[in-house]
């Protein structure tokens, strides 16, 4: 198979001929094209040697650690949005689920749609953020939980609906951003539920906004005590399921918030913070690594100028090495302040991160085809994400989820290839 792929790529590479005359793509070679296209799953395979490997055995391992913390009585939540933080939402819920994970966490309606044409109804899924009320006929024959982000969306609700849904009651503490932010539009909302039977509230929650701010609780004492205010005006409190804790309030707080509920996105990917790692109650263990090649190596003269705009200017002969990495990639300008890994040692990035490529000087020649890394390890360095992040000035979250969907996602289990996720050829 593999020989005909190249014979294939010698044939598309033939068809440019034909604009000069040339008859070297016959029916013959259409019918094996044809052929090959046909037997060839597109949907495992990537032609761009650049690519993301996820370990879902660390996956399993955090999830499974997690699980045992919280306890037996407590849900584990695993929120999955945001392409589950950059790793590929559907593969992180699988292997999340299959840990233990009890319930699934989205931003939106159409993640949660994606979600459920995977997963059976036996599943709970919440959105976290806002969905239209016009949907909630939709939400209630799919089991698709929603938030009630306010007071007036409570009432928009109870005014469309024409059956009953679910939903989780959003409690806003202190973050200012969704949630009800009154005792009175509590109760209000609280009266309108016992009054009409398509409401069905079946949660509370709130969300922290320092939970990771371990020089200064205050704040995070502050939204605790405000939400635990909120509960005491919540009828049958102990027949729903309340939750406030996400990655950072369940690892690194002895208050232990867990509820019945907690949501967990971060920390199935790895340690949530690299700075407070030493106050994990478990060992996690990173999930994800990023990999590209040398395309082309070259030397430069002194005087030399690299990239886009000239920025920058070789000051003597250097080797330089192009990388089919870009912006468009998600590796914008800004991480340019974290090197790249080259046969084990850092190699900075020079010049411009153009739209699809990017330079790094070298130390040496090295051959085309080396591998290079821009998070995991080679040999005895390693570069995190939390490295990245720092430098950037932007949460370790952000630099995962600006990985683009033109990135191919290869999972191992146990150190083998299970599957390969490429958009580009299977959307």
């Amino acid at each position: 198979m593999l020989s005909n792929i190249f014979h294939l790529l010698w044939i598309i590479n033939a068809m440019s001929i034909m604009a000069y005359g040339a008859s070297i793509f016959t029916s013959k070679n259409l019918n094996l094209y044809n052929t090959i296209i046909k037997n060839t799953s597109t949907s495992t395979a990537y032609f761009r040697p650049t690519w993301i490997d996820v370990n879902l055995s660390a996956v399993d391992s955090n999830v499974r650690l997690l699980k045992e913390y919280i306890g037996e009585k407590v849900h584990l939540m695993a929120v999955v949005k945001g392409n589950g933080y950059g790793h590929g939402m559907l593969e992180i819920a699988e292997a999340s689920i299959s840990a233990g994970a009890t319930w699934l966490g989205v931003a939106s309606l159409d993640e949660a749609l994606a979600i459920r044409s995977k997963f059976s109804h036996d599943i709970p899924i919440l959105v976290l953020g806002y969905v239209a009320p016009q949907y909630l006929s939709l939400t209630s024959q799919l089991r698709i939980t929603v938030t009630a982000i306010s007071l007036e969306w409570v009432q928009e609700a109870a005014r469309i609906a024409q059956q009953p849904f679910e939903f989780h009651l959003k409690i806003d503490t202190g973050l200012n951003r969704l949630g009800l932010i009154t005792i009175d539009e509590v109760e209000t909302v609280m009266k309108m539920v016992s009054l009409n039977p398509n409401l069905n509230c079946t949660g509370v929650f709130t969300h922290f906004a320092t939970s990771e701010d371990m020089q200064n609780k205050s704040y995070f004492h502050q939204q605790l005590a405000s939400f635990h205010t909120f509960l005491n005006v919540i009828p049958n409190r102990t027949n729903i399921i309340i939750h406030c804790a996400n990655s950072g309030a369940t690892l690194y707080h002895p208050e232990k918030p867990f509820f019945n509920m907690v949501r967990l996105g971060k920390a199935l990917m790895g340690p949530p913070n690299e700075g407070l790692k030493h106050l994990l109650p478990m060992q996690l263990q990173n999930t994800l690594s990023l990999h590209s090649i040398l395309d082309l190596v070259k030397q430069l003269n002194p005087g030399d100028k690299v990239g886009y705009v000239g920025e920058y200017t070789a000051t003597q002969h250097q080797w330089i090495g192009t990388i089919p990495m870009g912006y468009a990639d998600g590796w914008h300008q800004q991480f340019k302040a974290t090197s790249v890994l080259v046969d084990g040692k850092r190699v900075p990035i020079i010049g411009r991160i153009s739209m699809d490529q990017l330079m790094v000087a070298l130390p040496k020649k090295y051959p085309t085809g080396t591998r290079v890394t821009f998070i995991g390890q080679q040999d005895n360095e390693i570069i995190l994400a939390d490295e990245i992040a720092q430098k950037a000035s932007q949460p370790r979250s952000e630099v995962f989820t600006s990985l683009s969907s033109r990135l191919p996602r290869i999972y191992r289990q146990d150190g083998s290839i299970v599957s390969i996720k490429n958009t580009m050829l299977n959307p």
